[in-house]
């Protein structure tokens, strides 16, 4: 009975329990999806209004209406020298020194000169190209051997009346040769380019060289002419041209083959001359130590020379610029060797702790660099700069 009891009441409370759901259900209002309304397009843009003033500078139409120009490449900054000077700075007797870039290169750094030059613009000046030394591994356009202020050196030549240029170009840690060896024909192309904006007469320009820059100044100077050695360049480029009228070289590397062998010291396992060239030159390959070789390209259409090196060079054996003088005299060029007795590598005082500077080497060394130029130079431009006919190969 008293299940039966319990059981009833179950029933009845289940039964009220879900009357209740039923009549909370039916009064719920049923919910509708709710549609998305159409995005209005947003508002016109209203037209700029015409300016009262007609634009100075009307290039927006055009771009508007022509089809833009592919940007230039590369070596175009280098057509606007005095676009972009990177640093200018006075000197006494009214000359000014000008960085600028002449070549730019895709993965490497820009290639600048120094651009020594007077206000003066009378009459187109010779230009003289200076080449740093360095080991092909460092350096740079402002310093010079034991020279002290060398900006302040060639300042003096511009005074004097030179346009004069000191060329940076890429190490042997940066391209191996002919790199450096193109970098500075490019120089003297571009400075023949605008030979107009620096007052530049480009039938009388000289190169100059130390050390390292020695070897580079002799071998654009006899390297006039082969196609294998210029700067690589677009086919419908026609560059002005890299020749020189005159090469003063000072203690730089001729002949690379001999140059252990006229020193008198075995060849080392590795050389600063290793890095620049690729190879070891006593194991290189046939013919690559001998292409860096400025000995190898002498002509009878080279460049007159002025060699000066001190007699006590155990850097660069004397035996070289011997080499080079003789060769020169062989094929007829005009060629003058100057020995200072005493005097080592970057005319040093051999009798003094290394890269002690001899003041009056120095001096006697500029003077006859002038001398020399004096000489050489005509008095008046020629009508063109010399170019002898192209010579394709390479000696080996």
């Amino acid at each position: 009975m008293i299940t039966s009891t319990i059981m009833k009441k179950i029933t009845i409370s289940t039964l009220l329990m879900l009357s209740l759901c039923a009549a909370g259900a039916a009064a719920a209002p049923v919910k509708t999806p709710v549609k998305a309304a159409p995005l209005k397009p947003a508002p016109a843009r209203p037209a700029a209004k015409p300016s009262a003033k007609p634009s100075a500078k009307p290039a927006a139409k055009i771009v508007a209406a022509k089809k833009i120009a592919p940007a230039p490449p590369v070596e175009a900054a280098a057509d606007a020298p005095k676009a972009y000077p990177l640093q200018t700075i006075a000197f006494p007797g009214g000359v000014t020194m000008t960085q600028m870039v002449y070549r730019s290169l895709p993965g490497f750094r820009p290639l600048t000169l120094d651009l020594y030059q007077t206000s003066e613009k009378s009459f187109p000046r010779p230009g003289l190209v200076f080449v740093h030394g360095g080991n092909w591994v460092g350096g740079d356009p402002r310093h010079n051997g034991t020279f002290g202020d060398f900006p302040g050196l060639l300042a003096g030549l511009a005074a004097k009346g030179y346009v004069v240029a000191s060329v940076d170009y890429r190490l042997s840690g940066e391209a191996r040769f002919p790199a450096a060896l193109q970098d500075v024909k490019s120089a003297i192309s571009w400075l023949r380019d605008h030979t107009g904006e620096f007052n530049l007469d480009q039938t009388r320009i000289a190169i100059w060289g130390a050390s390292a820059g020695g070897q580079l100044a002799s071998l654009a100077g006899v390297s006039c002419g082969v196609t294998a050695l210029e700067p690589p360049g677009d086919a419908k480029d026609k560059p002005a041209s890299d020749c020189v009228q005159a090469v003063i070289d000072w203690y730089g590397i001729i002949d690379f083959e001999n140059m252990w062998p006229d020193l008198g010291k075995p060849a080392p396992d590795k050389s600063i001359e290793g890095d620049y060239l690729g190879c070891e030159p006593a194991l290189c390959g046939v013919g690559i130590a001998r292409n860096a070789s400025p000995l190898a390209y002498v002509e009878a259409t080279s460049p007159p020379f002025l060699i000066q090196q001190g007699s006590d060079d155990v850097t660069v054996s004397p035996k070289q610029s011997q080499a080079l003088y003789e060769a020169l005299r062989a094929k007829g060029v005009p060629a003058e060797l100057v020995m200072y007795p005493g005097v080592m590598h970057s005319f040093a005082r051999s009798n003094a702790p290394p890269g002690t500077a001899d003041p009056a080497t120095n001096m006697a060394a500029m003077e006859k660099l002038e001398k020399f130029l004096d000489a050489t130079f005509p008095k008046k431009p020629a009508t063109s700069p010399y170019a002898p006919p192209k010579r394709q190969g390479l000696p080996y």
